[in-house]
């Protein structure tokens, strides 16, 4: 046996527990961006390298639901008035990057996911809508309306294409 494979050998168990943890971090944990609004994470919720953005509401998450990777689920909404962003002025007048209050609504988005569902990878689920109980969201999907449930949904923007009692429709 080579000297780079005994090598390989004697490491391997003292690196498996480093590796596994960075595994761990960057790939099975979820971030936080905004603090208007309340996570509420059910029991048993597996939400790998997901985003929750609480800036314009509170998300709520069902028992048993998993996210697919790099996940987004999006309360944060800019208003415009008059075609322009709200805090439009204040950002080019000032040292800030962000238009406060009136640009970013602090309330009203919020996004409730029932029990049971799957949100794959790379969907993206809109603030102020609600997502029922065992549905199934496709991957690449982007939610911007309310899915009864026990529906699988698909596209952008995400349509009804059949039930998890059933199946996807033809």
């Amino acid at each position: 046996m080579g000297s780079s494979i005994k090598i390989k050998l004697r490491l391997r168990p003292l690196m498996r527990p480093i590796v596994r943890w960075f595994m761990f971090y960057f790939y099975d944990t979820y971030c936080t961006i905004g603090s208007s609004g309340d996570l509420h994470i059910g029991r048993k919720v597996a939400a790998a390298n997901t985003i929750f953005n609480l800036s314009s509401g509170s998300i709520y998450i069902g028992d048993y639901t998993i996210f697919g990777q790099n996940v987004m689920i999006l309360t944060g909404r800019h208003n415009f008035i008059n075609g322009c962003r709200a805090g439009l002025k204040e950002i080019i007048a000032g040292p800030s990057w962000g238009g406060g209050a009136e640009e970013v609504p602090e309330t009203g988005y919020d996004i409730k996911i029932g029990t049971g569902c799957w949100v794959a990878s790379g969907s993206i689920v809109i603030g102020g809508v609600t997502i029922g109980d065992n549905v199934i969201v496709a991957a690449g999907s982007v939610v911007t309306k309310n899915i009864p449930n026990n529906s699988i949904v698909a596209g952008v923007p995400a349509k009804i294409i059949g039930d998890t009692r059933h199946g996807v429709s033809q």
